[in-house]
C-alpha cells in the first residue's frame, strides 16, 4: 500500500444506459490513471458517510458517472473491481479547466 500512489494502467468500464438510466452493458477504455490503495471515510454527493477503499486519479477532464466501475491490478497482481462511490473534479486556480478527476472506490 503506497500514500503517494502507483502509475497504472486501468480499464475504465464506461456504463451504456438506456432511456430510464437502467445500465445496459459496460463499454472498456483502457486509461493511465494513479491509484492510491488507502481507507478512509468520505462523504457521498448526497451528503451519506461512506468507506472509500480506494482513489482513482485520472489527469484532464474524464467523463465518469457512478454506474461505472474500474479494473486494476494491483502490486500483487491480484484483478481488483472499484465501483464508483463518489467523483471529485479539481479544477485549476481561478479557471474553468479541469486539472484532474479522482473517482474515490
Amino acid at each position: 500500500m503506497s500514500l503517494f500512489g502507483y502509475p497504472a494502467d486501468i480499464t475504465h468500464y464506461q456504463a451504456i444506459l438506456d432511456n430510464w438510466n437502467r445500465v445496459t452493458d459496460y463499454n472498456p477504455v483502457p486509461k493511465k490513471a494513479k491509484v492510491v490503495e488507502e481507507q478512509k471515510m468520505i462523504k457521498n454527493a448526497k451528503g451519506e458517510e461512506v468507506q472509500s477503499i480506494a482513489e482513482i486519479h485520472l489527469e484532464g477532464p474524464q467523463e465518469v458517472k457512478t454506474q461505472d466501475y474500474f479494473m486494476y491490478t494491483n502490486a500483487l497482481g491480484v484483478d481488483v473491481r472499484y465501483d464508483a462511490r463518489h467523483i471529485e473534479i479539481k479544477k485549476y486556480l481561478g479557471t474553468d479547466n479541469i486539472k484532474k478527476v479522482i473517482v474515490y472506490a
